[in-house]
């Protein structure tokens, strides 16, 4: 047992050695006049973790291990219920410990990550076949020394927490839970892939898992003769080309902030369940490594934030990551496939997973997988494997093999430019864009995201008619002829052919392609599986995009009704608050018009209500929820016959723009949405603020934001309310610089912890009901002067 003196001295000394002072550390813990102590060994993990208000874990430790063993522990603080689940579907254990299917016969679901409803069973069968021993062997031979110690670290620090909280003192969610298990390495390098993989494979869980050779020939005819709108796998991806999972970003340069600094606005669209949700956390590994910012649940790292000279965030890219093979089968046999004149065998892999059942008991469930060079089988109700074809998915992501390395080279950066650089290194960023500026006032907007390797000849020339082109042109789906050994690809594009802008006016990006990052810059002439079908170069823009440019101009004109013509920290969060909805002010004045002069008087009361509308998504909008649901039921007003202008690729900002008052299904779709008002029981003038909350600790929320305007919130309308389950702001920072560093203010829009017993299950939810910001300390001044500082130190 240490004496008392012993471990006074040591921790005094551990105080010392992380404010810099090992030397006085040492003096202060012996002298020649003092009794011998005997040295015990060095830890293997020390770290400090200092908490400020709202649960925010501060980690600082001499060396990537321990900064990796800090942030371990605090996010088991936070998370380690939702966590032990996910490592449950990263094993392909859902249907051991959840069930396969209920006393009824019905398939047992979870909420997939992606918002679709997932069985377990089907979720087992992928992930025994994607998440291997060996993809996890690669990852770690591929990363650095100070990842693999990071890494290390957070197993640790994670694990760490399970040793010191005994199974009956768990959170309520898995208190006694068998599947609450340690982490292995092998388990994190896996989420780092899973994570990688979020934009592509993940939306194919069912439709590989359920690839098998066709019964008949008639039944894969009879499945193979529905429309593309109806493919299970192009549906799960709706979510991105949509928007649900999205983001806006501004990197404000010197000449439009008041300051002469650069400013960021960071603003992913995230759900709010999951571990697609974000944790924030500040790690400091003193001389190497200083950023303060948020990850996804599970990543040691902060993926969006910032540090003393610059701060980034992330929007999601239109990068095809992926694409589909069509197989030319082998009449002799549907499990082998033509490649030229030569008939090769699928690769067969054998899968078990256990499973409960109602009664109790546990059985093992079978199942064969197929895959070719190209990647897996994957199968729906459009791509059908029938006796003569069967599609396979090819995935840049499964080896982008340096995530890590290239957020750790990110929060190195020292400016715009040197970000640039970083993110050029390995352009392994797997899904995002990249927007930033720094403390002197220079502002980037860069998309060194993965790309398949697919040049524009391939495009041109291995995508079929029929299906393949009709989801090119439509969704932006690519299906290259896998017969064509011409056809295939490998890697992913490399950074001398990504598109990157730098300036000192602005940069922004709201989930559009590359082409249209400022007012006065268009970006072209990049192979094209950077922006396919509707996200192609010089296409119409979508609202936010829009209404981001447009927010700029008018700030910068002074015509927003803000003192001043420059940002500030302020304005850019009223400009932000303000839930501006562009395509309405172009629009909806003359449809208006249109409508009450028309002899539709069932919509007389609809039209009189979006005409007092402010055109703005505000909480007391009488308008605004009513215009949200006619826009969506309009396509987003994506029909080029609703404009009076046309859009002019010249003119992208103001067009198209009116009414087109030929087009008459807009009045039928009105009339669609008053009738859908009537199911839900909500007058036609009902406020966002009547209906957007959320309950929290038995406390009703409101959720300021739209669907479609930066301010975002997407809740489900159900019992009344569109709540939970929700996609919107989730991780939000406002950064700029002073001659001391950072100045930041922002929040994790649904708290810190999803322990519902934590005290920073809604802390920060409740502020964000308010409509109010926290401030994101940074420097040793500001954490220092956090009324809530709490340090904890842990080693082993």
């Amino acid at each position: 047992m240490q004496s008392r003196m012993a471990w006074l001295c040591g921790g005094f000394a551990q105080k010392l050695l992380f404010a810099g002072g090992a030397i006085a550390a040492l003096a202060a813990c012996g002298s020649k006049d003092s009794a011998p102590v005997t040295a015990e060994p060095a830890p293997t993990y020390a770290a400090e973790i200092r908490y400020t208000a709202y649960g925010v874990p501060h980690v600082r430790a001499v060396d990537f291990k321990g900064a990796g063993y800090g942030y371990g522990f605090a996010f088991a603080t936070d998370h380690a219920c939702l966590f032990a689940q996910e490592l449950v579907t990263l094993h392909g254990e859902r249907a051991r410990y959840f069930g396969e299917r209920d006393a009824s016969g019905k398939a047992i679901t979870y909420l997939g990550q992606l918002g679709g409803l997932v069985s377990n069973l089907e979720s087992d069968f992928f992930y025994k076949s994607y998440m291997t021993p060996d993809i996890a062997s690669r990852l770690k031979a591929a990363s650095s020394a100070d990842v693999r110690d990071l890494v290390a670290g957070f197993v640790a620090g994670y694990n760490r927490y399970l040793r010191d909280t005994s199974p009956d003192a768990l959170p309520a969610e898995c208190r006694n839970a068998a599947w609450v298990q340690p982490i292995t390495e092998s388990d994190a390098y896996l989420r780092i892939h899973q994570i990688a993989l979020t934009g592509s494979s993940l939306g194919f869980i069912s439709q590989i898992a359920g690839a098998q050779p066709p019964a008949s020939p008639h039944v894969a005819l009879a499945r193979a003769t529905t429309t593309p709108q109806q493919s299970e796998m192009l549906e799960a991806l709706r979510v991105f080309k949509d928007g649900g999972i999205g983001s806006n970003g501004y990197g404000l340069g010197r000449e439009v902030t008041a300051s002469g600094r650069g400013m960021v606005l960071g603003n992913p669209h995230f759900p709010w369940w999951g571990v697609l949700r974000l944790h924030q956390l500040h790690l400091t590994v003193p001389g190497q490594y200083d950023v303060y910012g948020a990850t996804l649940l599970g990543a040691p790292l902060p993926l969006i934030g910032f540090n003393k000279d610059v701060a980034w965030t992330h929007t999601f890219s239109t990068d095809q990551r992926f694409t589909l093979f069509r197989l030319k089968l082998d009449p002799a046999d549907p499990k082998r496939y033509m490649v030229g004149e030569e008939s090769r065998p699928m690769t067969a892999t054998p899968l078990q997973v256990q499973a409960l059942q109602p009664d109790g008991t546990i059985q093992t469930r079978e199942r064969t997988l197929y895959s070719t060079e190209y990647g897996p089988l994957t199968v729906d109700s459009v791509f059908a494997w029938t006796a003569s074809t069967a599609y396979a998915l090819k995935d840049a992501n499964r080896t982008n093999d340096h995530l890590l390395d290239q957020v750790l080279r990110n929060g190195k950066a020292t400016s715009a430019a040197s970000l640039r650089e970083a993110l050029a290194f390995y352009s392994e960023m797997p899904w995002v864009n990249t927007i930033a500026a720094d403390r002197d006032g220079n502002a980037l907007y860069a998309n060194y995201s993965v790309a398949a390797n697919v040049t524009d000849t391939q495009l041109a020339s291995c995508v079929s008619a029929g299906l393949p082109q009709v989801v090119l042109a439509q969704q932006g789906v690519v299906v290259l002829n896998g017969q064509d050994p011409a056809c295939n690809w490998s890697g992913h594009l490399p950074s001398a052919q990504r598109p990157y802008v730098l300036r000192t006016d602005y940069a922004m990006n709201a989930n559009d392609s590359h082409w249209w990052p400022n007012q006065n810059v268009r970006l072209s002439g990049f192979p094209k599986i950077i922006a396919t079908g509707p996200a192609a170069e010089g296409v119409e823009q979508g609202e936010r995009t829009r209404a981001g440019i447009a927010q700029i101009v008018d700030r910068v004109s002074g015509i927003d009704g803000l003192p001043g013509t420059l940002f500030t920290l302020a304005s850019l969060q009223e400009v932000y608050k303000a839930g501006r909805f562009y395509k309405p002010e172009r629009w909806l004045g003359e449809f208006v018009t249109a409508c009450l002069a028309s002899a539709r008087s069932d919509l007389a009361a609809a039209c009189t209500v979006l005409g007092d509308w402010n055109r703005k998504e505000q909480l007391d909008a009488k308008g605004a929820l009513l215009f949200r649901e006619f826009y969506a039921r309009m396509g987003e007003m994506k029909d080029a016959s609703l404009w009076r202008v046309p859009y002019d690729p010249a003119d992208p900002l103001n067009t198209p723009s009116g009414f087109n008052i030929a087009n008459t299904t807009a009045y039928d779709k009105l009339a669609d949405t008053v009738a859908y008002f009537g199911t839900l029981g909500f007058a036609l003038d009902e406020t966002p603020g009547a209906r957007q909350i959320v309950t929290r600790n038995g406390k009703p929320l409101v959720i300021p934001g739209g669907r479609y305007t930066f301010n975002n919130w997407r809740g489900q309308p159900a019992g009344g309310k569109y709540g939970d389950p929700a996609y919107g702001n989730s991780y939000m920072q406002f950064v700029t610089f002073d001659d001391n560093g950072p100045v930041a203010e922002g929040m994790l829009t649904y708290s810190q912890s999803t322990h519902a017993s934590s005290d920073h299950y809604a802390d920060l939810t409740e502020l964000y009901a308010q409509r109010l910001w926290a401030k994101l300390p940074y420097t040793e001044a500001q954490i220092s002067a956090d009324p809530s500082l709490r340090t904890v130190r842990i080693s082993e």
